[in-house]
């Protein structure tokens, strides 16, 4: 193979790792885009990068070889098809004229920093190392599917561009250190990490994702070694997924712009991490966290705050501790509507740090909630329940409605002149305790079978007294039943 000047410099290089840098001092600025234009003295033909990495170049004793290239168009296709690398290959600031294809090759610490690629191929692959993406610039999908990264992903500062498609398919990807998208990583298109395994943590602060009407990121089923983080000026245009997902530390949203308002700004139903942040600047969509487990998660406030979807979610703490009321604007917002666990969770919270008010605020809400869901006879007589002794949580007010009526019956019988039963037996008429008797609905104090009422208003008062007694002893005995059930 007869080589160029650049090549030959190359090839000279392989042996000791120099850098071979083809720019001038005139060009060495002009953008990575710019390569079409780039003369012979910058063109490196893809064939001889293969023959260098499948070490066609004698190498030196002591001397380790790297393949390092800097501002070179690439023409041809790079292509080590289930071929092992020999070397490190680092081509930096360089233009392809077609995307590499490395799908199944064994490969040492490869980077294609600052370059431009219209794709790349390196599913099912495995890089004994770091595969460094940072400042690259991709229009065209990146498949890391079923790839295995020894070290991280480097996507610092990258542009990858697949608009309406995919951008980067990890989808099984495994990457023992992590993936790190921070410092500018931009997206147009989805990212998706489907069943990915990520020893330490993905880092997307200040990430831009653009996929409107889709997932930004999918990373349902991922499994982190520590954290998620989309805070610090993330944005993502599109649905962010973590259906399923494991963390064993922390996922955060604090400071990040969800915008997806056509369905779940995130959908993260079976989540599980002990830490969960969504305080982001702004959720434009509805957060799915059904059926989670949590050890503590931050819940957005205020009156911009999305519907959440909590059924069957479970958590040991709060953050931050709020007002019984506010969290129950939470709960009451939940798009699927009534849902008995929610209460039941947030209530036991309350509880377990000592605000049994609190608690069984939490828990009347959920009864009247659940009565808009009954029938009219259910809704009828959840209303009395409600009204008399508040479900239960509120036993107190049968004890109003008690004196009420004793006032008021004691008032009225003062007022009028019974006739007694058997003249001249029995004891004296009293008001107050008539009243009573009339109240209480099992046993008698001998009042009310020793006086009697002509027909009219005041024989009527009896009569509702009598079954006022009646429901109230009802109703109190429901209420406390259901206390003691939890239902």
């Amino acid at each position: 193979m007869v080589l160029t000047e650049p090549e030959r410099r190359l090839r000279e290089a392989f042996a000791t790792g120099a850098k071979v840098d083809v720019r001038d001092a005139a060009t060495a600025e002009e953008p990575e885009t710019d390569g079409p234009g780039w003369g012979p003295e910058r063109t490196v033909r893809a064939e001889v990068i293969r023959t260098l990495l499948l070490g066609g170049a004698d190498t030196r004793p002591g001397e380790t070889p790297v393949v390092h290239l800097v501002g070179a168009r690439v023409t041809g296709r790079l292509k080590l098809v289930f071929a092992e690398a020999c070397c490190v290959l680092r081509l930096e600031k360089c233009w392809f004229e077609q995307a590499p294809q490395l799908y199944g090759a064994a490969l040492r610490v490869t980077g294609f920093g600052g370059s431009y690629l219209p794709g790349l191929a390196i599913n099912t692959a495995t890089v004994a190392g770091n595969l460094d993406l940072m400042r690259t610039r991709i229009r065209g999908m990146v498949n890391l599917a079923n790839a295995r990264i020894d070290g991280s992903l480097l996507l610092q500062g990258a542009w990858l561009s697949h608009p309406g498609g995919v951008a980067l398919d990890g989808s099984r990807l495994e990457a023992a250190s992590g993936i790190v998208g921070r410092e500018g990583f931009r997206a147009e298109g989805e990212i998706r990490l489907r069943e990915a395994r990520v020893g330490e943590a993905l880092r997307l602060e200040g990430a831009y994702l653009h996929h409107p009407g889709g997932d930004a990121l999918c990373a349902e089923s991922i499994q982190v070694g520590t954290r998620i983080d989309c805070g610090d000026g993330f944005r993502a245009e599109g649905a962010i997924a973590l259906t399923d997902a494991t963390v064993g530390r922390a996922v955060s949203f604090r400071g990040a712009t969800v915008e997806h308002p056509t369905g779940h700004a995130l959908a993260a139903g079976h989540l599980q991490v002990p830490e969960l942040d969504l305080r982001a600047t702004h959720w434009d969509g509805a957060i799915d966290l059904r059926h989670g487990r949590l050890d503590v998660p931050h819940l957005p406030t205020g009156p911009s705050a999305p519907a959440l979807r909590l059924d069957g979610l479970t958590y040991r703490a709060l953050e931050p501790h709020l007002p019984a009321d506010r969290c129950l604007a939470l709960v009451e917002r939940d798009p699927d509507g009534y849902r008995p666990q929610p209460y039941q969770q947030l209530a036991a919270i309350y509880q377990a740090i000592g605000h049994d008010d609190d608690a069984r605020a939490i828990l009347l809400a959920k009864q009247r909630r659940r009565r808009a869901t009954l029938r009219p006879l259910g809704r009828a007589w959840g209303r009395l329940l409600d009204a008399t002794v508040g479900y239960g949580y509120r036993p107190w007010l049968a004890g109003l409605w008690l004196t009420a009526l004793t006032l008021l019956g004691t008032a009225v019988f003062r007022a009028a002149h019974p006739k007694p039963v058997k003249p001249g037996e029995g004891a004296p008429f009293s008001p107050l305790v008539y009243t009573l008797d009339l109240l209480i609905p099992v046993g008698g104090l001998g009042q009310r079978n020793a006086w009697y009422w002509p027909a009219g208003p005041v024989q009527w008062l009896a009569y509702v007294l009598i079954a006022a007694g009646w429901l109230l002893t009802t109703a109190v005995v429901a209420g406390v039943t259901r206390v003691l059930n939890r239902s």
